[in-house]
């Protein structure tokens, strides 16, 4: 069987290839020793010839959705000799490396002595390679030593693009069809505050948006959450919420929309984006986002209808046929979320101790290249965030996307930092 890619693999190689905006996925392991470098190489070896080890090969047929072929690139483990002095710059310098899902490889492992004394470790994946299900799967396979997920080397014909190509037509137009008749699902309630987009103005220069990186305190996390009546989850939901209410980027007087990614993986997919996404509204009340009650009962509602087919879902085969050109006009000028929290909760023991000895703590989030204030500016974004567990330490990355409201690193740290002593969560930034 013929391995091809999904709408949303397709959406992320567009954004690359049409847009400039290449996606990627970064998990950075911080740990209190050194690491060996022949266990590093044979890590990167697994890596290359499982899940992450495909790339893409372009349909021979007008309509054929491109198809996942193996890639026989590893690259090497890129080992920096001398001692890191932050952490999080050299995180950022990694992952804006340059990927190529097409020609491969689509990944890069790279790690370096820290100066407190320890070692960091970089994986950074091209998300259209793999989401966050496969980036966790892939390592989780890499130690366990198993096999699996890698693209067949199946035979094509022009005639298999060519059924393809008609396939993709016949699902198109029954999407359609049904989008017509479908439910618009739940709507938010009036006046909830959403991003918008404008018109491009300022500063054009390529510019990386501000990130900001906390180890928090996981037993105090628990215990603020369920003070409240909420969850880790919710809790991570109203922090980041408060944040943009810190910044002024949103009204304390009005809703606030929160987007919420849902994985769609199933057992043995070997898909290589599989998410969807909900929504909920959260209220604050005197400039606080206090209820978590009411947050986790709404947040259980949104999950439960992440599995109803939306207009937007079953109009996917026919974006996925639109030329490039017609892409361009019409994903240029779409907002990205106003909130958007992305818990990937307990991380699998293998995947905190990708060469055996566990890191003290991981931190995984997704990059956007390519930007600039102007850009961000026009996108009417806000925040976007991502939340780890390993042992003891939950580790929060966010990332602004608001170069009005967080204009640099530092703004970012300090409104984040200020958000969690209100909540009485010890946190060290990196």
């Amino acid at each position: 069987m013929v391995n091809r890619l999904t709408f949303d693999d397709d959406l992320f190689l567009r954004s690359e290839r049409v847009l400039g905006i290449p996606v990627t996925n970064q998990s950075v392991w911080r740990f209190d020793h050194a690491l060996d470098t022949a266990e590093l190489d044979e890590l990167a070896h697994r890596l290359g010839t499982g899940r992450l080890g495909r790339r893409v090969v372009r349909g021979a047929v007008p309509g054929a959705r491109a198809r996942w072929v193996p890639s026989e690139a590893v690259p090497p483990v890129a080992v920096r000799p001398e001692p890191v002095e932050d952490v999080l710059t050299w995180a950022d310098a990694e992952a804006e490396k340059r990927l190529d899902p097409v020609r491969g490889p689509g990944w890069r492992l790279a790690c370096a002595p820290t100066e407190a004394g320890g070692s960091v470790l970089s994986l950074v994946v091209s998300h259209v390679v793999g989401d966050g299900g496969v980036h966790v799967n892939a390592v989780v396979e890499a130690v366990r030593g198993v096999g699996a997920g890698r693209p067949a080397p199946t035979p094509v014909r022009w005639w298999d693009d060519v059924r393809d190509a008609g396939g993709q037509l016949l699902r198109a137009g029954r999407g359609v069809l049904r989008a017509a008749r479908a439910p618009k699902g739940a709507p938010l309630p009036p006046g909830t505050q959403t991003s918008r987009t404008r018109e491009r103005a300022g500063d054009e220069t390529p510019a990386r948006p501000p990130c900001a990186v906390f180890d928090c305190d996981a037993e105090a996390w628990d215990v603020a959450a369920a003070a409240r009546g909420g969850s880790a989850n919710t809790l991570f939901i109203a922090v980041l919420t408060e944040i943009l209410l810190a910044s002024g980027r949103v009204s304390p007087d009005a809703p606030i929309k929160v987007s919420l990614p849902v994985s769609t993986r199933r057992e043995d997919d070997d898909r290589s984006n599989a998410t969807t996404g909900v929504s909920l509204a959260v209220t604050p009340a005197g400039g606080r986002v206090t209820d978590l009650a009411a947050i986790r009962a709404d947040s259980k509602r949104a999950f439960a209808s992440a599995a109803e087919e939306s207009p937007t879902r079953l109009l996917e085969p026919l974006v996925q046929l639109l030329p490039d050109a017609v892409v361009a006009r019409t994903a240029g000028n779409s907002p990205v979320p106003l909130c958007l929290c992305s818990n990937l909760g307990e991380l699998p023991r293998e995947f905190a101790a990708p060469t055996g000895s566990p890191a003290t703590s991981v931190m995984m989030r997704s990059l956007t290249g390519g930007t600039s204030p102007a850009l961000l500016r026009a996108r009417g974004g806000g925040l976007t965030a991502w939340l780890t567990r390993t042992g003891g330490t939950l580790t929060l990355a966010v990332l602004a996307l608001d170069p009005d409201h967080f204009p640099d690193a530092r703004t970012l740290r300090d409104h984040a930092a200020n958000t969690l002593a209100t909540w009485s969560i010890p946190a060290t930034p990196w």
